[in-house]
């Protein structure tokens, strides 16, 4: 046999030996076709070994524009968590930040599957950071602009009809929007967009292309006259002239004439005009006062649609906002004066030139003083404005809550606010009644100006209250005036078409207000959404 197979490899070709060998050729051709199986995933594994050490190689140096493909080429041929890890990277260091969002987003599954919860954790961590400056781009499609048949492209990529209003991550750099519909003029818009900026391009209603909508027929070659009345129909016409003639027979099509799309063919004998077109052929007994070249598109229909604003602005835009939401914090209160209700029965004593004066007292003479008190309150939030652009808005803030032992707080002023990336920073000013339930450490009553000189100079004194008769603690008011800076996290972007469209906001708004007798401050937080 192997005398054979000599033979047959001398010959060149190991079918000359099949009618002594047949079965060892076949066997020889499967050990090949194995070996060439096993040996094929090593040699990829090798390369893409070499094109991973050659990458990170680059990106020690700087190079990450080259380094980058490199990695890309590595992963391709050896899908493996660790090459992943090297581009993310490479992605962000070159700015491609939305990129490496999504790649760290997947290295994380990808390490989930395989067990590495550090690796994991890992990835979680340099995703949430990036995500805090991801460029993000709304392509608004506003309701006159969504027509049949309307593509929106993003880059050269169609962007599906669900995503249309909706904020999408995008790397920062000038990208190139299209859009198209058929018989419709296309419309391009080229945007550039920063790390952390957001914008929304607002597709247009697309203006009509009028040499798409009725293209006009070839002149036929040889125009026929009109001809006689036949002795029959010919196959395809209506016979009575109502009807449309089969593509292609009998009827107007190209080159005949007709202004239809092959539609439309008259009675028998008589020259096809087009009523409208697409429309069917002339009524019976009405036919062509000429040769069919001379028919001719006519008018469009009174109910046709109408050519919509071309312009059109983002949806957030001249817009109303509107946000509710919860809140609560801290109240410190420095109210040292004040009244706790009916004075009248205290009274106090001062000197006068005629000896020593018992004056009753009320709330203008006299005033109850307090320690400072601090307590928690809860309460809610309201924001209504109107949107100037997409990251300003202005407009009116309220909040307020029961403090927790006694006492409440309702402030209300003018606000605005200005979006970076995801924070969102505001000013309030704020003016409203504050109340605080604080302990009483006495009562003092005025002394009149022209005898102080007799009272050692003092322009009050104490009051006398007997033991036991002074409340513990009472709920002291005061009209406040003040501001607070409003500091709001995007939890969530969630913009869409209908009413839902808006964010979820957590806020902190420090606040300092000075009261008629004190000062009172405030740390209030938040959780609202704002909807716009």
């Amino acid at each position: 046999m192997l005398a054979s197979l000599w033979r047959a490899r001398r010959r060149g070709s190991c079918l000359d030996a099949l009618p002594r060998a047949g079965r060892s050729c076949a066997r020889l051709a499967s050990v090949a076709f194995a070996l060439a199986l096993a040996v094929s995933p090593g040699v990829a594994f090798a390369q893409a070994e070499a094109l991973l050490d050659e990458g990170k190689s680059l990106m020690k140096k700087g190079k990450v524009a080259e380094a980058c493909p490199k990695l890309e080429e590595s992963y391709r041929l050896s899908p493996r968590s660790a090459t992943l890890l090297a581009l993310a990277m490479c992605h962000e260091k070159q700015g491609k930040v939305a990129t490496a969002w999504s790649e760290y987003i997947d290295l994380g599954a990808a390490a989930r599957k395989e067990g590495n919860k550090r690796l994991e954790a890992d990835a979680k961590a340099r995703g949430a950071k990036l995500e805090l400056s991801l460029p993000r781009l709304t392509l608004s499609v506003p309701r006159a602009a969504a027509i049949e048949g309307l593509e929106v492209m993003l880059d050269g990529a169609p962007v599906d009809g669900a995503l249309w209003g909706q904020a999408r991550p995008i790397d920062p750099g000038q990208h190139k929007v299209r859009a198209s519909a058929p018989g419709r003029k296309p419309w391009e818009h080229s945007v550039t967009i920063k790390r952390g900026e957001r914008k929304t391009v607002a597709v247009p209603a697309l203006a009509k292309d009028a040499s798409a909508a009725a293209q006009p027929a070839p002149a036929a070659e040889a125009p026929a006259p009109a001809a006689p009345v036949a002795a029959a129909p010919e196959k395809g016409s209506a016979g009575s002239g109502d009807g449309a003639a089969e593509p292609g027979k009998g009827a107007a099509g190209a080159g005949k004439g007709a202004a239809g799309a092959g539609k439309g063919a008259a009675g028998p004998g008589k020259g096809a005009v087009a009523a409208a077109p697409g429309k069917g052929a002339a009524e019976p007994g009405k036919g062509a006062a000429g040769p069919e070249t001379d028919a001719s598109p006519a008018a469009p229909p009174a109910a046709e649609e109408q050519e919509p604003s071309s312009g059109s602005s983002p949806r957030h835009t001249g817009s109303f906002v509107i946000e509710a939401g919860v809140a609560g914090g801290a109240l410190i209160g420095l109210m040292d004066s004040g009244s706790f209700g009916d004075l009248s029965a205290y009274s106090y004593s001062y000197n006068i030139p005629e000896g020593e004066l018992i004056a009753p007292c009320d709330d203008e003479v006299c005033h109850a003083s307090f320690d400072p008190a601090i307590g928690p309150f809860a309460g809610g939030e309201a924001f209504i404005g109107f949107a100037l652009s997409e990251d300003l808005h202005l407009g009116a803030r309220v909040w307020g809550g029961y403090r927790f032992g006694g006492g409440y707080l309702v402030v209300g002023g003018p606000s605005a606010s200005m979006r970076f990336g995801r924070l969102w920073l505001g000013l309030s000013g704020l003016v409203g009644p504050v109340g605080q339930e604080a302990k009483v450490t006495g009562i003092k009553g005025e002394i009149p100006s022209e005898v102080v000189h007799l009272n050692y100079g003092r322009s009050e004194v104490a009051v006398n209250a007997r033991e036991g008769s002074l409340p513990e603690s009472a709920l002291v008011e005061t009209l406040a005036f003040g501001g607070s800076v409003d500091v709001s996290l995007v939890l969530a972007d969630l913009p869409s078409a209908g009413w839902t469209s808006g964010a979820l906001l957590l806020s902190v708004s420090p606040t300092v207000m000075k009261g008629l007798d004190g000062w009172v401050f405030a740390a209030p937080a938040s959780l609202g959404y704002r909807f716009y």
